[in-house]
């Protein structure tokens, strides 16, 4: 998998959190680091398709992420830093969840 991004920018009212953006992945894992406030989250959002962007173009293997829809989420994988959702449930809860879905 190939994913290109080219001149991504989003802002928040008068708050630019990407501007002209660029970066190309190949397969691997990777790491964003930054301070607090440099876009890291923005950026995330927006290329798991949780966020929509101001502008710019993110290809995956040369075809726009938003005409992939599905087929792009179910080749992209993101683990946020906080995974509110196990916070929220008891083990067991868990428990029956995985064993019903796993």
């Amino acid at each position: 998998m190939k994913l290109v991004i080219r001149g991504l920018n989003k802002n928040y009212g008068a708050k630019v959190a990407l501007q002209d953006f660029h970066a190309v992945f190949e397969n691997g894992i990777y790491g964003i680091l930054g301070p607090n406030g440099a876009g890291k989250s923005t950026l995330m959002n927006i290329l798991t398709d949780n966020l929509l962007r101001d502008s710019g173009r993110i290809l995956c293997n040369e075809t726009e992420i938003t005409k992939m829809k599905a087929q792009y989420r179910k080749i992209m994988g993101y683990m946020p830093q906080q995974q509110q959702f196990f916070h929220r449930k008891s083990f067991y809860q868990l428990h029956g969840n995985t064993a019903r879905y796993g």
